[in-house]
């Protein structure tokens, strides 16, 4: 059946393209690059119970990967940093040799 019933999610692979411009040399270039998303729907009353359910998820998925967990931390945005249609964000943050960035979030 084509009709779905809540909660149900769809995600999707595939290239994707970025221009970038170098303002000093005057450099335009575009950058390729695999990405990946997930769209996931749930009622409104279940979506901070599902969005904990992917944080979890989404750490031992790393984890299982052999990321060490000391060189992992979640970061919650604060209410101000919140996009207008989010209730929740969490940055996965890494700490590189260089130090801590962005996994995804």
């Amino acid at each position: 059946t084509t009709r779905k019933k809540l909660p149900f999610g769809i995600g999707q692979i595939g290239k994707s393209f970025r221009n970038e411009i170098t303002p000093g040399n005057f450099i335009f270039r575009t950058r390729e690059f695999e990405q990946m998303e997930l769209e996931f729907f749930c009622k409104p009353d279940d979506a901070l119970h599902w969005f904990d359910y992917w944080r979890s998820f989404c750490k031992d998925w790393l984890l299982s990967l052999g990321l060490r967990e000391d060189f992992l931390r979640l970061r919650d945005h604060d209410p101000e940093e919140l996009s207008h249609y989010s209730r929740a964000t969490t940055d996965f943050e890494y700490e590189f040799p260089f130090g801590w960035g962005e996994l995804w979030g």
